[in-house]
Order: C-alpha cells, then structure tokens, then sequence
C-alpha cells in the first residue's frame, strides 16, 4: 500500500513539471556555482604553492626581505649585511640556505607606437642573476618563452607587459631608471613573484595593457641601467631551508613564531651594519603575493556558503511543494490509515521524493560545474590575472562536499512533511479539519466592510502564514545574491571615485632628485605638490606593513584644495610639528589595532621607533594607512620627498625631458582606464550573477502564488458563477501580488544588507578592510526587482482563471 501512495506522490509530482523543473535546476545552479567557485579557490591555492615553491624550474619565493627605501646600499655594504647575517644567525630551528642582496628600482619604459610616437609607461626593474632565491618563472607555456638575461644589454620582460604591447624575444626596447636611457635586447619573457598579480604598488585592480612593465635585467645591466657601482642593492633577500610558517594578515593566531624571532635578529643585525632606515617582512609583505593569497583565501571560504545559500532556497521550495502535495493527497494517506497501513509505511516516499529530486539536480550541477563552470572561472582568472593555469583538474574532494551539502539540505526539507504525512488522522480529514486555516474573528470583523473580493484576498493570502513566511525567507536568501554584487560593486565606485586624488601626474622622484622636477613643472606653469611615502608597521613586535604618507596639506573630499584628499570619519586633522607628533589612521587599522582618537601607540616608521598621537580617523582606504604632515615624516626618515604630484593645465603634458629626471611617471588616465576596464570585466560577472538571483527568486515566487491560486479553485469559481467579473478577479490577483512584492522586496533589502556585510566581516583582514554602503539606489534595484517579478506573474493568474473549469472547480467545493 505504501508502494501506491509512493507511486502517486511521484506521479503528483510529475504533473507540477514546471515547478519542479525550477527546484531541479536550483539545485543544479548550486552545485554548479559551488564547483565553480570552488575550482577557483582550490586552483589557485595549490597553483601559488607550486609556483613559490623551492623545486627546480620554480621561483623559491625568499622567506624573509630586508628592504631600504630610502636609498642603495653600495656592494661593501650589500655584502657586509649577508656576511654578518651568515655569522650571527643563531635560530637552531630554521636553518639559513641563501642571502642574495638585490637591486630594484621604478623607472620608464619608452614603447614605440605604430605612429611612430613613444609612450612613456611606469615600470619597475630588477637586478637578477641566476640566483637561488626569487627567480624569474619560465612555464612551459604560451605566455613564456626565451631564457635569462645574462649580458647587460640583456633583460627578461615580464610576460603581462610583453602580451600588452606585442613584443617578443629578439626585439628591442628603451628604458630608463633616473639615470639616462638604454636600448636592451629582450631574450626572454616571464613571470616574477612581485607582479604576478600584475598591479602597480598599492593598486587593487590589474594595470592596463600598455600602461605598466616590469622586467627583469642582469646584475650588471642593472647597475648600468642606474649607473651604480657593482653589487649595489637596496634589497636583501633571505631564503630558509624549507617552508616555515609565516603570520597570515587574516588571523590572529602566530602562526610563524619561529619566522619572527628570525626577522627580530636581522633586523638588529642590519641596524648595526647599516645607518639607513630599514624594513623587515616576510611574504605577508609583499603585495602581490598576499593580494593573491587573500584572494584564493576568500574564495575557498564563500563556496560552501553560496552552495549552501542556493540549496536552502530549493529546500524550502521542496518543503512547500511537498506540502501542498500532502493537502491534495490527505485523502488518500487517510484511507490508507482506515485501512491499517502503519506510519512509518507513509513516509518513506515523501523522504524519498526530495532525495530523487536532489539526485537529478545534483548530477546535471555536477556535470556543468566540472565541464563547464570551472574552465569558465578558471579562463576568466587567466584573463584578469595574466597568469597560466598548468595541469589542473577538479579534486573528487571538491566535488563530494558540495554534493554532500546540498543533498543533507535536501534530505532535511524533506522530513517535516513526511512526518505530517504520517501523523495525520483519517477522521479530521474525512471531516476537512486537516487543513490549518488563520482568519480570526478580528480579521473578520476587519475584512467584512470591505468588499467581497478584497476580503476573501486578504484572508486567503495569510491563511497559510507558514508558507508565507518561507516564502519570504526564499526570496531574501535568492536576492542576496543579487543584492551582495550590486551593493559590494556600488561603494567600490564609492571607493575608488576620482574625487579622493585630483592629480594628473605623478612622478617618482629619485633620491635628492624633486628639485629638478620641481623646475620642470614651474617651467611649464604646472601646479605641483609633493608625497613623502614610506614604509611603517604598529610596532617593533608586529611587522603587518603600514602605507605611511606624508602630506603637504590635508583637505576633504567634500572641500578639496590639495590634490590628496581623505575622508575624516572622526576627530581631527593633525598639527605639524607637535611634541608628539600626530597622525591619522584608517578606519581598518583602528578596527585591526584598537587604536582611538587620544591614543599615543610607539609604531614603526622602516627601523625607526617613534611615539605618535592619532587626531583623526579616516574612511575608505583598502589598505591599512596613515597619514601625516610630510615635514613629520622627512624629519624622521630622512627623505624630503618620494613623489611629486602634477596638475597638468590644457596644452601641457609629461615629456621625455621629465622621463630622463624621474625613476616613473604614473598617469591619472591610465589608473582610470585600468579602473574602467575592470569594472567592464565585473560587470560581464555582475549580469551573469544577477540573472541567478533574479531565476531563483522568480522560481520561489512562482511556486509560491501558483500554491495560492491552485488552493483557491473552488472558491474563485464560486465568484465567477455567482458573477464576478473577470476584471475584478484579476485586480483581487494583483492586490494580492503586489502585497507580497512589496513585503519579499522589504525583506530582499534586509538579507542583503545583513549578509553582504556578514559576508564582508568574514573576509576583510588586515590586507583588506571593506565596508558596505548602503545606496538607497542599490536598495531600490534590489525591492524593485522582487515588486516586478511578482507582479508580472499575474497574467499567468489570470490566465489559469478563464481556463478553469467552474462545474469541476464548484461540485469539489459543494462536496
């Protein structure tokens, strides 16, 4: 008998294609997405392991990097650091394998264009010998090609500017680092740890084709190139047998305790060898490789909870429908009952059929997610990033827990109705008291002056309050999808605005060398103003790096007169030359740190300990950040200035006389450019994410009043034999759309407020703090959207109405 009640769920079901189509395919799309998403995060993990790791053929990422920004170490005192290094270093634990002492300088890349033109593009060059540490990656792959430099007119360029302005091994190019040109031959193409993540210092989003070069020259060249004396440096770079563990930015746990008391010696070691200004870290400290870290850390934490948040949204789905399949069968279950058949007997089926339904959604999403989704994320990654994804496939591991999680939610919806299936009581249904009806008197009384229609509108669309409610909780959850892209897209606009820099230009001055840029722009009537930056940390035990910035002058977003501008979220703008001298922070490192408006921490600035007191806190730097007066900061570092910010007039614009004085010119119109061309990128991302949301929640929706109008046969064939007109019914359907639109778009608006945010919490860390703003535009898109979709579903109620059938629909309620 139980097998019959089984056989006619499933045939019950399988009249209701439509709607359990919409439940197969959420089930799908969360699989597939959860693949996907997942392919990435795994992909990339295990890629960067293998690219950083010590094999031959691979980059051997150094494990501790001693950096001086203010200046250039001469070959003795490279040399004398590294020796002192290898003599004093005492860690029983970590044993020391390399110490390989570098020089890397900004400069220009001066690139032909088909006109015949040159352009001049910001750039970065490395002195690397074949070394042991830090090497230049060589795939076998398309993006790469050539071998190593090995003269000084030989130089490896990187493989991301080489794609971006079409040159090859055996052409030529022109470069310059302060210190005049030089024409080298390229005899190779790579890619190097710093830029695989291929974004100027500082820039959350890729640099344009065309607008920035990296390459990688031999130790002579190089010195050449910057005319220094042989074995200059400005870097030292250590290497640490193995792989110990590092402190990750996203945790408070110490993860590399041993890794730290190695960077406290070197850099009391460095400090005696050295007078200059130094800054210790270790890989948490370079950008590129945390930014990507951070990245891959992020994806691997959201995929089980998007798998998660589409299989719920289907569970709830199949919780409902199961539901109304059990009123419409309730007296069949009950004869089955008369008849003896025990409880457990009924419901197995009804734990059976979302078990089968899952299983036909599981298998299409897994089939997508491996064959199609994950090559999809993974080419999109190769697109934005630049760098090649060798020999992967999708871990069985992967796969299995996103079955594992959308099958247990699905298990799970299915338990409660089978479970009132069971428990129901044949002579409540013989009598109709099996369905549970809420229309107290007070909502009687209320509904009764109105007119018939709009009554029996209200009453019968709360009479199910528990349907309702899930209803809401589906369409929240569907259009937190949507509603997360549209408001974590809005305020990175808000971010990223022009408003917060207003200059044209800004040129890399080198060491002493802003006067001459200074002349160049009062020659040619340019407003100018100078940028003092430098590395920092919180404190001599903590080396999570700082961006410290010395200003010139300090205006607001909303009245601005420099050419920087913060935003001040409290307190106030600092004074210069105070006895203690005072500081802004960002609103990430007062989050991270703990530091409030009064306080006066020790931090670091390179080496240097210095006691300051925070007067302000600002809002929307990415990046931990302070500021300060410039005559503050060039007191204690010893530099005057590291950049010189332009406000090019119309007519005036940076020239090859500029190029030939600066280590790098950075244009305004190309951050722009590589702003808009990412946002471009997203936005391809952003529509395909929002169709999801918006099929899902029109799935929910349309189940939901499908229920409704299917519950209300018999009664609004009564209206239309007793002569309402069709007009009427049709305005009582859209009342009622309308009502719930207006309370899911509400609830819309909420889940996406709380879970982008809840979402936000979970991933910023100390390389990225992010808040959400709330544009009362994003919010409109996000309520609007559920409105339409529930409105534009009563064509579809209206249609059902002229094609029922009134002497079937009337005898079924008479009975």
């Amino acid at each position: 008998m139980s097998m019959l009640l089984t056989k006619r769920l499933m045939r019950s079901l399988w009249r209701t294609k439509l709607r359990l189509s919409a439940v197969v395919l959420m089930i799908a799309v969360g699989v597939f997405a959860g693949i996907s998403f997942g392919a990435y995060g795994t992909a990339a993990t295990t890629m960067y392991d293998d690219i950083y790791s010590d094999e031959e053929g691979r980059i051997n990422l150094a494990d501790v990097v001693v950096e001086n920004p203010g200046g250039v170490w001469n070959g003795t005192t490279s040399e004398d650091i590294c020796q002192a290094i290898r003599d004093e270093w005492t860690n029983p634990d970590l044993e020391l394998e390399f110490c390989e002492p570098r020089l890397t300088l900004e400069g220009l890349m001066f690139n032909l264009l088909d006109n015949g033109s040159e352009d001049m593009v910001h750039a970065v060059w490395y002195g690397i010998d074949e070394g042991k540490v830090d090497r230049v990656w060589m795939p076998d792959h398309d993006c790469c090609s050539g071998r190593l430099a090995a003269a000084a007119d030989e130089i490896v360029l990187d493989a991301h500017a080489a794609s971006g302005m079409g040159i090859d091994v055996g052409e030529s190019i022109s470069i310059a680092a302060g210190a005049g040109r030089m024409n080298l031959t390229v005899v190779g193409i790579g890619l190097y740890s710093n830029h695989l993540y291929f974004a100027e210092e500082g820039a959350l989003y890729p640099a344009s084709a065309g607008t920035f070069a990296t390459g990688y020259l031999s130790a002579s060249g190089m010195e050449v190139l910057a005319n220094r004396s042989t074995g200059s440096s400005n870097r030292i770079l250590i290497d640490v047998k193995g792989t110990p563990p590092y402190d990750l930015q996203s945790t408070d746990a110490v993860e590399g305790v041993e890794l730290n008391a190695v960077k406290a010696q070197i850099l009391e070691i460095v400090s005696e060898e050295s007078d200059d200004p130094v800054s210790v870290y270790d890989q948490s400290g370079i950008y590129s490789v945390e930014l990507l870290r951070a990245d891959a850390e992020g994806a691997n934490k959201m995929y089980p909870y998007v798998t998660g948040m589409i299989a719920v949204v289907a569970g709830i789905t199949i919780f409902l429908s199961l539901q109304r399949l059990i009123q419409s069968q309730a007296k069949e279950i009950a004869v089955l009952r008369t008849l003896g058949v025990p409880r457990r007997s009924i419901m197995p089926g009804y734990i059976l059929a979302p078990m089968i339904i899952g299983s036909v959604g599981v298998a299409i999403g897994t089939a997508l997610g491996v064959w199609v989704g994950a090559p999809a994320m993974l080419g999109m990654y190769e697109d934005i990033m630049g760098i090649p994804i060798i020999g992967y496939s999708v871990p069985p591991s992967l796969v299995i827990l996103n079955v594992v999680i959308v099958m247990v939610i699905v298990l799970l919806s299915g338990i409660r109705p089978a479970w009132q299936a069971a428990q129901m009581q044949p002579l409540e249904v013989m009598r109709g008291q099996h369905e549970v009806r809420l229309s107290s008197r007070r909502i009687q009384r209320w509904t009764a002056k109105m007119p018939a229609t709009v009554g029996l509108t209200i009453r019968s669309s709360i009479r199910k309050p528990v349907r309702l409610a899930f209803t809401f909780l589906a369409v929240g959850l569907s259009m937190l999808i949507l509603g997360s892209m549209l408001l974590m897209m809005g305020s990175i606009e808000d971010l990223f605005g022009t408003e917060r820099e207003t200059w044209d230009a800004r040129v890399n001055a080198p060491e002493g060398g802003e006067d001459e840029i200074i002349q160049w722009a009062q020659s040619k009537g340019v407003s100018y103003e100078l940028l003092l930056q430098y590395p920092g940390s919180p404190a001599e035990s903590d080396s999570r790096l700082l961006s410290v910035n010395g200003l010139d002058q300090f205006s607001s977003t909303d009245s601005p007169t420099g050419m920087i501008h913060v935003k001040l979220k409290e307190g106030s703008y600092p004074v210069a030359n105070a006895t203690v001298t005072q500081v802004l922070i960002d609103e990430g490192s007062s989050e991270f740190l703990g530091w409030k408006i009064g306080d006066q921490p020790t931090m670091m600035f390179g080496s240097i300990s210095k006691q300051v007191k925070v007067t302000g806190i600002t809002k929307g730097e990415i990046f931990r950040t302070v500021y300060l007066h410039r005559s503050d900061l060039s007191a204690e570092v010893g530099l005057n200035a590291t950049s010189v910010l332009l406000d090019l007039p119309n007519g005036v614009e940076v020239d090859s006389e500029l190029g030939a004085i600066s280590e790098g010119i950075t244009l305004m119109a190309d951050q722009d450019k590589a702003f808009d061309e990412i946002m471009d990128k997203q936005i391809q991302f952003l529509i395909a994410v929002e169709g999801l949301g918006i099929l899902m929640a029109f799935g929910v929706l349309f189940n939901t009043l499908v229920m409704n109008l299917a519950e209300r046969d018999s009664e609004l064939a009564t209206l239309r034999v007793l002569g309402a007109p069709i007009n009427r019914l049709g305005a009582m359907i859209f009342g009622e759309h309308l009502a719930i639109g207006v309370i899911g778009g509400i609830m819309a608006c909420i889940f996406s407020v709380l879970g982008t945010q809840m979402l936000i919490d979970s991933m910023v860390q100390w390389a990225f703090f992010f808040t959400v703003q709330a544009s009362l535009g994003s919010l409109a898109i996000i309520g609007g959207t559920v409105v339409l979709m529930s409105i534009l579903l009563t064509p579809f109620g209206m249609w059902r109405i002229k094609k029922m059938d009134l002497v079937d629909s009337v005898k079924e309620f008479s009975n």
